[in-house]
């Protein structure tokens, strides 16, 4: 019954953000076309009727005063594998696109769990970029480093960047958002310990915005450990302050 209960709550609350969306797309047809395109960072996570709602983030601006597409975690594991395909095949045209991604592909996980998306994401990554390269990531040896009793591996191992690099640098009136450091030792609200190795995911990102050259940045590879503090609740998803901090910083490019 709880399950089933779960299941109608949100097939209605979807379908009531659909409608709203449509809405405001509606209402803003003649205003500049902006797609927001996340992982599960492009929402609050704390209660849940904000899952996957956009109204819920900095999303919510843009929505609501723009002509605004959201794609906020379309996937369990959405990457930058799945926002560059999305790219690649999309028939729109849109003034800017907001790229949110990158945590996913670049956090250390669980050897098995990896291997697990990466199969799941092969025919994407093989029409983005061959066969040769996926075959790389699946015999990609990851690092010594154990979580949950296995070794860690990466999604985008480091030979990637270069890459991902070059197919983000394609995409015109693209804003990244890149990837925030982590304290070591702070867990914030999350009930688990985190990889030893997780601050990975910050200098994978560094090296990734310095790959970006025409697109815009919303650099926040700099944040202090205050800042942390303040703007995610777990080193990684945002709080509403932090929200707040990247809605002013995609605004500036925006014009």
């Amino acid at each position: 019954m709880k399950r089933l209960l779960s299941t109608i709550f949100f097939k209605v609350l979807f379908t009531w953000i659909r409608v709203k969306e449509s809405f405001y797309r509606f209402r803003n047809k003649n205003k500049k076309k902006i797609l927001i395109y996340t992982d599960s960072r492009g929402h609050e996570i704390t209660r849940l009727k904000n899952k996957h709602n956009p109204f819920s983030s900095y999303a919510n601006y843009f929505i609501k005063n723009y002509n605004t597409t959201t794609q906020i975690c379309p996937e369990k594991h959405t990457t930058l594998y799945d926002f560059l395909y999305f790219m690649k095949y999309n028939k729109s045209t849109f003034d800017y696109v907001i790229s949110h991604t990158g945590v996913v592909c670049f956090a250390p996980r669980p050897f098995s769990q990896g291997q697990d998306v990466i199969k799941l994401k092969r025919n994407k990554i093989v029409d983005l970029f061959g066969e040769e390269n996926y075959q790389r990531i699946l015999q990609f040896e990851g690092y010594p480093e154990k979580y949950l009793g296995e070794k860690t591996t990466a999604i985008v191992p480091e030979f990637m960047l270069d890459l991902i690099g070059e197919e983000l640098n394609k995409i015109p009136n693209l804003i990244w958002i890149a990837c925030n450091p982590v304290i070591d030792g702070w867990l914030g609200n999350y009930n688990k310990p985190r990889p030893e190795n997780l601050g990975m995911v910050s200098e994978k990102s560094k090296r990734t915005v310095a790959h970006l050259t025409d697109q815009k940045v919303v650099d926040i590879t700099t944040w202090s450990e205050s800042e942390i503090r303040k703007y995610t609740c777990d080193n990684v998803h945002l709080t509403q302050a932090g929200m707040d901090n990247l809605l002013e910083s995609c605004r500036k490019f925006i014009k």
